[in-house]
Protein backbone atom coordinates (compact mmCIF):
# COMPACT_ATOMS: atom_id res chain seq x y z
CA UNK A 1 0.00 0.00 0.00
CA UNK A 2 1.55 3.56 -1.11
CA UNK A 3 0.69 5.92 2.36
CA UNK A 4 0.56 9.70 1.12
CA UNK A 5 0.49 12.87 3.81
CA UNK A 6 -1.47 15.02 2.18
CA UNK A 7 -3.50 15.74 -1.67
CA UNK A 8 -0.45 17.90 -2.53
CA UNK A 9 1.78 14.93 -1.98
CA UNK A 10 1.56 12.32 -4.20
CA UNK A 11 2.81 11.14 -7.90
CA UNK A 12 -0.29 8.78 -9.48
CA UNK A 13 -0.23 7.79 -12.98
CA UNK A 14 -3.10 5.56 -12.57
CA UNK A 15 -6.88 5.88 -12.74
CA UNK A 16 -8.66 5.20 -10.07
CA UNK A 17 -11.52 4.28 -7.56
CA UNK A 18 -12.31 6.48 -4.29
CA UNK A 19 -13.65 6.97 -1.04
CA UNK A 20 -13.18 9.68 1.13
CA UNK A 21 -14.48 10.13 5.10
CA UNK A 22 -12.98 10.47 8.62
CA UNK A 23 -12.70 6.51 8.93
CA UNK A 24 -12.99 6.85 12.60
CA UNK A 25 -14.32 3.60 13.68
CA UNK A 26 -13.40 1.91 10.62
CA UNK A 27 -16.92 -0.26 10.98
CA UNK A 28 -18.94 -2.56 8.74
CA UNK A 29 -20.57 0.63 7.11
CA UNK A 30 -16.80 1.57 6.04
CA UNK A 31 -16.01 -2.39 5.01
CA UNK A 32 -18.98 -1.42 2.56
CA UNK A 33 -17.37 1.15 1.05
CA UNK A 34 -14.33 -0.50 0.48
CA UNK A 35 -15.64 -3.49 -1.14
CA UNK A 36 -17.01 -1.59 -3.67
CA UNK A 37 -13.90 -0.13 -4.64
CA UNK A 38 -12.06 -3.41 -4.61
CA UNK A 39 -15.04 -4.71 -7.80
CA UNK A 40 -13.77 -1.45 -9.86
CA UNK A 41 -10.16 -2.69 -9.33
CA UNK A 42 -11.19 -5.51 -11.23
CA UNK A 43 -11.97 -3.16 -14.11
CA UNK A 44 -8.67 -1.82 -14.02
CA UNK A 45 -8.87 1.16 -11.62
CA UNK A 46 -6.89 1.45 -8.25
CA UNK A 47 -8.19 1.74 -5.19
CA UNK A 48 -7.47 5.31 -3.12
CA UNK A 49 -9.09 5.65 0.40
CA UNK A 50 -8.97 9.39 1.32
CA UNK A 51 -9.44 9.65 5.51
CA UNK A 52 -9.72 13.12 6.88
CA UNK A 53 -7.27 13.66 10.19
CA UNK A 54 -6.61 16.73 12.94
CA UNK A 55 -4.22 19.62 11.78
CA UNK A 56 -2.09 21.68 14.31
CA UNK A 57 -4.17 24.20 13.49
CA UNK A 58 -7.45 22.74 12.88
CA UNK A 59 -9.86 19.75 14.55
CA UNK A 60 -12.80 17.98 13.00
CA UNK A 61 -12.98 16.63 16.43
CA UNK A 62 -13.52 19.84 18.03
CA UNK A 63 -14.80 17.75 21.82
CA UNK A 64 -11.22 15.70 21.65
CA UNK A 65 -13.39 12.82 21.74
CA UNK A 66 -11.50 9.50 22.22
CA UNK A 67 -10.46 7.58 19.16
CA UNK A 68 -11.70 3.81 18.62
CA UNK A 69 -8.65 3.85 16.22
CA UNK A 70 -5.70 6.09 16.37
CA UNK A 71 -4.21 6.75 12.90
CA UNK A 72 -1.60 4.85 13.79
CA UNK A 73 -3.97 1.53 13.97
CA UNK A 74 -5.99 3.24 10.67
CA UNK A 75 -2.95 3.09 8.65
CA UNK A 76 -2.73 -0.89 9.85
CA UNK A 77 -5.87 -2.15 9.35
CA UNK A 78 -6.57 0.06 6.02
CA UNK A 79 -3.17 -1.89 4.72
CA UNK A 80 -4.46 -5.24 5.82
CA UNK A 81 -8.19 -4.37 4.45
CA UNK A 82 -5.92 -4.63 0.40
CA UNK A 83 -6.83 -0.76 -0.46
CA UNK A 84 -3.57 -0.08 -2.54
CA UNK A 85 -3.52 3.90 -1.91
CA UNK A 86 -4.23 5.90 1.26
CA UNK A 87 -4.17 9.47 1.78
CA UNK A 88 -4.23 10.58 5.31
CA UNK A 89 -5.42 14.35 4.47
CA UNK A 90 -4.80 16.83 7.12
CA UNK A 91 -7.83 19.11 7.63
CA UNK A 92 -5.89 22.30 7.69
CA UNK A 93 -6.97 25.97 6.97
CA UNK A 94 -6.15 25.11 2.93
CA UNK A 95 -8.56 22.41 2.86
CA UNK A 96 -10.99 23.77 4.78
CA UNK A 97 -11.56 26.90 3.17
CA UNK A 98 -11.21 24.93 -0.13
CA UNK A 99 -14.79 24.87 -2.75
CA UNK A 100 -16.79 22.02 -2.82
CA UNK A 101 -16.32 22.25 -6.78
CA UNK A 102 -12.23 22.21 -6.66
CA UNK A 103 -11.86 19.58 -4.32
CA UNK A 104 -13.76 17.49 -6.86
CA UNK A 105 -11.73 18.93 -9.67
CA UNK A 106 -8.56 17.76 -7.74
CA UNK A 107 -9.91 14.59 -7.42
CA UNK A 108 -10.72 14.30 -11.15
CA UNK A 109 -7.66 16.27 -12.51
CA UNK A 110 -4.68 15.00 -10.08
CA UNK A 111 -6.01 11.88 -8.87
CA UNK A 112 -7.18 10.44 -12.21
CA UNK A 113 -10.60 9.67 -10.15
CA UNK A 114 -13.18 7.72 -12.01
CA UNK A 115 -15.58 6.69 -9.56
CA UNK A 116 -16.33 8.10 -6.51
CA UNK A 117 -17.57 5.81 -3.36
CA UNK A 118 -19.39 8.14 -0.82
CA UNK A 119 -21.88 7.08 1.86
CA UNK A 120 -25.27 9.19 1.63
CA UNK A 121 -24.59 11.80 4.41
CA UNK A 122 -21.03 12.78 2.74
CA UNK A 123 -20.47 16.57 2.81
CA UNK A 124 -17.41 18.07 0.93
CA UNK A 125 -16.14 21.53 0.72
CA UNK A 126 -16.17 25.03 2.34
CA UNK A 127 -18.85 24.64 5.06
CA UNK A 128 -19.81 21.04 4.13
CA UNK A 129 -21.52 22.70 1.13
CA UNK A 130 -21.30 19.89 -0.84
CA UNK A 131 -23.73 16.53 -0.66
CA UNK A 132 -24.26 13.70 -3.05
CA UNK A 133 -26.86 15.90 -4.90
CA UNK A 134 -24.21 18.22 -6.05
CA UNK A 135 -21.73 15.63 -6.31
CA UNK A 136 -24.89 13.69 -9.19
CA UNK A 137 -24.02 16.97 -10.86
CA UNK A 138 -20.40 17.15 -10.89
CA UNK A 139 -20.65 13.52 -11.70
CA UNK A 140 -22.57 14.00 -14.68
CA UNK A 141 -20.35 17.12 -15.79
CA UNK A 142 -16.86 15.88 -15.13
CA UNK A 143 -17.59 12.65 -16.16
CA UNK A 144 -16.94 10.08 -13.22
CA UNK A 145 -19.02 7.17 -11.76
CA UNK A 146 -20.89 8.17 -8.67
CA UNK A 147 -21.74 5.42 -6.04
CA UNK A 148 -23.57 6.20 -3.15
CA UNK A 149 -24.04 3.50 -0.64
CA UNK A 150 -26.82 3.30 1.90
CA UNK A 151 -26.19 3.57 5.81
CA UNK A 152 -26.16 0.31 7.14
CA UNK A 153 -28.25 -0.56 9.59
CA UNK A 154 -28.78 -2.73 13.06
CA UNK A 155 -31.87 -3.20 14.54
CA UNK A 156 -33.38 -0.49 12.77
CA UNK A 157 -30.37 1.72 13.81
CA UNK A 158 -28.07 3.46 11.75
CA UNK A 159 -23.91 1.86 12.41
CA UNK A 160 -22.35 4.21 12.89
CA UNK A 161 -18.31 5.61 14.55
CA UNK A 162 -20.90 7.05 17.59
CA UNK A 163 -22.84 4.28 18.31
CA UNK A 164 -19.58 2.60 18.31
CA UNK A 165 -18.35 4.68 20.98
CA UNK A 166 -21.01 4.66 23.11
CA UNK A 167 -21.04 0.70 23.38
CA UNK A 168 -17.21 0.63 24.24
CA UNK A 169 -17.67 3.55 26.36
CA UNK A 170 -20.52 1.57 28.25
CA UNK A 171 -18.68 -1.23 28.34
CA UNK A 172 -20.63 -3.54 25.43
CA UNK A 173 -18.03 -4.63 24.06
CA UNK A 174 -19.67 -7.24 22.50
CA UNK A 175 -21.80 -5.40 20.73
CA UNK A 176 -19.35 -2.94 19.65
CA UNK A 177 -17.69 -6.14 18.28
CA UNK A 178 -20.64 -7.26 16.12
CA UNK A 179 -21.12 -3.22 14.65
CA UNK A 180 -17.49 -3.19 13.93
CA UNK A 181 -17.42 -6.42 12.16
CA UNK A 182 -13.76 -7.20 14.07
CA UNK A 183 -12.78 -6.65 17.88
CA UNK A 184 -12.04 -3.95 19.51
CA UNK A 185 -7.95 -3.96 20.74
CA UNK A 186 -5.66 -1.50 22.38
CA UNK A 187 -1.85 -1.17 21.86
CA UNK A 188 0.28 -0.55 24.81
CA UNK A 189 3.77 -0.66 26.09
CA UNK A 190 4.32 -3.51 29.70
CA UNK A 191 5.09 -1.56 31.82
CA UNK A 192 6.07 -2.07 35.65
CA UNK A 193 2.77 -1.61 38.19
CA UNK A 194 2.67 -2.21 41.74
CA UNK A 195 2.89 -6.10 41.77
CA UNK A 196 -0.27 -6.73 43.03
CA UNK A 197 -1.33 -9.60 41.18
CA UNK A 198 1.61 -11.47 42.13
CA UNK A 199 0.98 -11.36 45.88
CA UNK A 200 -2.10 -12.84 45.08
CA UNK A 201 -0.93 -15.20 43.25
CA UNK A 202 -2.46 -13.67 39.66
CA UNK A 203 0.21 -12.28 37.62
CA UNK A 204 -0.48 -9.48 35.26
CA UNK A 205 0.96 -7.70 32.53
CA UNK A 206 0.09 -3.60 32.36
CA UNK A 207 0.02 -1.45 29.43
CA UNK A 208 -0.17 2.24 28.87
CA UNK A 209 -2.02 3.29 25.84
CA UNK A 210 -2.35 6.31 23.75
CA UNK A 211 -3.83 8.94 25.83
CA UNK A 212 -6.50 9.32 22.50
CA UNK A 213 -7.32 5.93 22.55
CA UNK A 214 -10.88 5.31 24.23
CA UNK A 215 -11.18 2.85 26.85
CA UNK A 216 -13.40 0.50 27.78
CA UNK A 217 -16.09 0.77 30.82
CA UNK A 218 -14.27 -0.28 34.18
CA UNK A 219 -14.63 -4.14 34.22
CA UNK A 220 -13.85 -7.16 33.47
CA UNK A 221 -13.16 -8.60 29.98
CA UNK A 222 -12.59 -11.95 27.95
CA UNK A 223 -9.12 -11.09 25.95
CA UNK A 224 -6.75 -12.26 23.75
CA UNK A 225 -3.03 -10.57 23.85
CA UNK A 226 -0.84 -10.52 20.63
CA UNK A 227 2.99 -10.79 22.02
CA UNK A 228 5.49 -10.88 19.28
CA UNK A 229 3.17 -12.48 16.50
CA UNK A 230 1.80 -15.33 18.87
CA UNK A 231 -1.93 -15.36 20.16
CA UNK A 232 -2.30 -15.91 24.16
CA UNK A 233 -5.59 -16.02 26.27
CA UNK A 234 -6.41 -14.19 28.96
CA UNK A 235 -9.19 -12.27 31.23
CA UNK A 236 -8.26 -7.87 31.36
CA UNK A 237 -9.45 -5.79 33.73
CA UNK A 238 -10.16 -2.33 33.12
CA UNK A 239 -10.13 0.05 36.22
CA UNK A 240 -8.60 1.67 39.08
CA UNK A 241 -8.15 -1.01 41.64
CA UNK A 242 -10.51 -0.46 44.42
CA UNK A 243 -9.65 -2.96 46.31
CA UNK A 244 -5.92 -1.60 47.24
CA UNK A 245 -5.72 2.04 45.74
CA UNK A 246 -7.67 5.15 46.42
CA UNK A 247 -6.11 7.50 44.06
CA UNK A 248 -8.57 6.14 41.16
CA UNK A 249 -5.14 6.16 38.39
CA UNK A 250 -6.58 4.06 35.65
CA UNK A 251 -5.07 0.95 34.76
CA UNK A 252 -5.34 -2.26 31.81
CA UNK A 253 -4.13 -5.33 33.98
CA UNK A 254 -4.23 -8.65 31.78
CA UNK A 255 -3.93 -11.86 33.23
CA UNK A 256 -2.66 -14.89 30.62
CA UNK A 257 -3.34 -17.86 31.25
CA UNK A 258 -0.45 -20.41 31.46
CA UNK A 259 2.48 -17.71 30.98
CA UNK A 260 4.63 -16.52 32.85
CA UNK A 261 7.38 -14.63 30.31
CA UNK A 262 8.93 -11.33 31.04
CA UNK A 263 7.53 -9.08 28.35
CA UNK A 264 8.09 -5.78 30.26
CA UNK A 265 9.08 -3.08 27.32
CA UNK A 266 6.96 -4.53 24.55
CA UNK A 267 4.83 -3.51 23.16
CA UNK A 268 1.54 -5.71 22.90
CA UNK A 269 -2.06 -6.00 22.11
CA UNK A 270 -4.59 -6.59 23.79
CA UNK A 271 -8.21 -7.81 21.78
CA UNK A 272 -11.37 -7.59 23.83
CA UNK A 273 -13.94 -10.62 23.14
CA UNK A 274 -16.70 -9.99 25.62
CA UNK A 275 -17.13 -8.18 29.03
CA UNK A 276 -17.48 -10.51 32.18
CA UNK A 277 -18.38 -8.12 35.17
CA UNK A 278 -18.59 -4.37 36.08
CA UNK A 279 -15.49 -3.75 38.43
CA UNK A 280 -15.88 -4.33 42.01
CA UNK A 281 -14.32 -2.92 45.66
CA UNK A 282 -14.04 -5.97 47.29
CA UNK A 283 -13.54 -6.45 51.57
CA UNK A 284 -10.15 -8.27 50.93
CA UNK A 285 -6.97 -9.11 49.23
CA UNK A 286 -8.77 -13.21 49.55
CA UNK A 287 -12.18 -12.04 48.76
CA UNK A 288 -10.60 -10.64 45.53
CA UNK A 289 -8.50 -13.14 44.38
CA UNK A 290 -11.41 -16.18 44.62
CA UNK A 291 -13.40 -13.72 41.75
CA UNK A 292 -10.47 -13.39 39.73
CA UNK A 293 -10.42 -17.39 39.89
CA UNK A 294 -14.09 -17.68 38.96
CA UNK A 295 -13.46 -15.03 36.03
CA UNK A 296 -10.70 -17.20 34.87
CA UNK A 297 -12.47 -20.35 35.01
CA UNK A 298 -15.00 -18.96 33.19
CA UNK A 299 -12.84 -16.89 30.26
CA UNK A 300 -11.20 -20.90 30.19
CA UNK A 301 -14.54 -21.91 29.21
CA UNK A 302 -15.78 -19.37 26.69
CA UNK A 303 -12.29 -20.64 24.68
CA UNK A 304 -12.76 -24.12 25.21
CA UNK A 305 -16.45 -23.45 23.21
CA UNK A 306 -14.71 -21.26 20.35
CA UNK A 307 -11.51 -23.61 19.68
CA UNK A 308 -12.76 -23.57 15.58
CA UNK A 309 -13.24 -19.61 15.65
CA UNK A 310 -9.83 -18.93 16.71
CA UNK A 311 -7.94 -20.75 13.71
CA UNK A 312 -8.73 -17.34 12.12
CA UNK A 313 -7.44 -14.14 12.24
CA UNK A 314 -8.61 -12.98 16.09
CA UNK A 315 -8.86 -9.53 14.73
CA UNK A 316 -11.45 -9.96 12.53
CA UNK A 317 -13.82 -12.39 13.87
CA UNK A 318 -16.59 -11.38 16.46
CA UNK A 319 -17.69 -13.90 18.84
CA UNK A 320 -20.99 -15.53 20.56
Amino acid sequence: MKIFNSLDDFDLQCNTAITIGKFDGLHRGHKILCENLFSYEKLGLTSLLISFVDSKENSINKSNTKQIVTPEERRLLIKESGISVYIECPFDEKLMKTSPRDFILKLVNELHMKCLVVGTDFRFGYKGEGDVVLLKEYANELGFELKVIDKLKEDNMDISSSRIREEISNGNITKANQLMGRNYFIYGEVVYGRQIGRKIDFPTINIIPSEKKLIPANGVYITVVKIDNRIYQGITNVGVKPTFDDDNTLSIETHIFNFDSNVYGKEVKVVFLQEMRKEIKFNSAKDLKEQLEKDKNKGLDFFSNVTEILQKPVDNVTFP
